[in-house]
């Protein structure tokens, strides 16, 4: 939620941003003359890529829909076509902008060289699109807003067929504090990935796992108070089926309206921004894996390659933790994380790290630990682990 790129979810960014970077100052397309699916059609066509066609523009009540909409990339590499464009409630503003209440794309199709993507629907609600001169002078404020999006059955694909589906993404901006969202949530919801597809070395891993497809679920939520310069992320979710849930949830202060524009600003420094991060603080951090076989399966893999069965090689493996840990130089800390990982690791059920200072921390004084005695950070930071609870 920082960042003001947050406000335009994964399927839009894939339908539409790809042809929002840089207007071209000549239009590739006959203007359909009406204004809204004109202004619409003016920020598509860009220098890198363009509208090539449309098949016709209707006007009925408050909606327009565009027919067979096709834009194309300047390198012929890469073509997008749109079965449906609906444009509801729309209205172009005085500086150029266009209002939306709602914006529903309709069998979406992206044909590149090296794969694509198709997406049956994508519905989003209360947008404000930038003027295509916004985009194109490069101007910092023009990212697009809306209230609600969603994409429904997508399918990703490489060269060679189909790697991935999802069912639905969702997100919700709930909350804004003048043109800074404040609150919201999204969730992707039934990724399947073949992972007989992917070539990369993790697929391959995976598969000596055993596992030809991998089904997940992802979903966050969070908010920004700024009067508090507050951030609470209660529940950032990956959950693997038949493979492990990891949660993170997080309190984070000192986040106040200036820090947020200034780290806006500096998107594309990462020493800015890290100099920006220094005076916000680290008030409680929770990082929970709830195992569903993806450990049994490490385990026994390692224990076939030692040449030994899984209950020998646990026993071996949580033997050395007590020197594994004394870089640590902390008893208190070094038992417990033996007594936990230990349970974890001989009947896995679930590893919960927590960090709550007494007082928030600043991620300056953090950082400086970590360089200078790297030790001391998890008493500065109120570290504990537990297992199976």
């Amino acid at each position: 939620m920082i960042s003001k790129k947050s406000r335009i979810g994964l399927g839009l960014s894939t339908a539409v941003g790809l042809f929002l970077a840089q207007a071209a100052p000549a239009l590739a397309f006959d203007p359909s003359g009406v204004p809204v699916a004109d202004a619409f059609l003016k920020l598509l066509d860009s220098d890198s890529g363009d509208v090539e066609s449309y098949g016709s523009v209707n006007e009925t009540g408050g909606d327009v829909t565009i027919a067979d909409l096709v834009l194309k990339s300047e390198d012929d590499d890469g073509t997008v076509t749109i079965g449906t464009t609906t444009l509801s409630g729309g209205s172009v503003l005085d500086n150029g902008r266009l209002k939306l209440s709602g914006l529903q794309l309709q069998n979406l199709e992206l044909a590149a060289d090296d794969g694509g993507l198709t997406m049956a629907n994508m519905t989003a609600t209360d947008l404000v699109l930038p003027a295509a001169e916004e985009v194109q002078n490069g101007a910092p404020t023009v990212d697009p807003s809306y209230k609600t999006f969603e994409a429904s059955t997508i399918q990703i694909n490489d060269e060679d067929g189909k790697i991935a589906t999802i069912d639905t993404i969702t997100s919700s901006i709930d909350e804004m504090d003048g043109d800074q969202p404040t609150s919201g949530s999204f969730a992707i919801s039934n990724i399947v990935v073949d992972v007989k597809e992917i070539q990369a070395e993790e697929a391959k891993s995976l598969q000596d796992l055993g596992y030809e497809t991998l089904n997940m679920n992802i979903s966050g939520s969070g908010k920004w108070d700024p009067d508090a310069a507050t951030i609470n992320i209660p529940d950032l979710k990956i959950d693997g089926q038949d493979a492990a849930a990891l949660t993170l949830s997080l309190s984070l202060g000192g986040v106040t309206r200036e820090v947020v524009e200034e780290l806006n600003k500096a998107s594309d420094n990462p020493e800015e921004s890290m100099a920006l991060l220094q005076n916000i603080s680290v008030s409680n951090v929770r990082i929970r894996l709830d195992d569903a076989s993806l450990t049994g399966r490490v385990l026994d893999q390692e224990a076939q390659k030692a040449g030994v069965d899984t209950q020998q090689y646990v026993v071996g493996l949580t033997g050395s933790l007590p020197l594994m840990l004394g870089m640590l130089q902390n008893k208190d800390l070094e038992g417990q994380v033996a007594e936990a990982v230990t349970q974890y690791l001989t009947n896995p059920g679930s590893l919960e790290i927590t960090a709550s200072p007494e007082n928030p921390v600043p991620f300056a004084q953090i950082m400086g630990a970590a360089m200078m005695a790297p030790q001391m950070v998890p008493q500065l930071l109120g570290v504990s682990i537990t297992a199976n609870q």
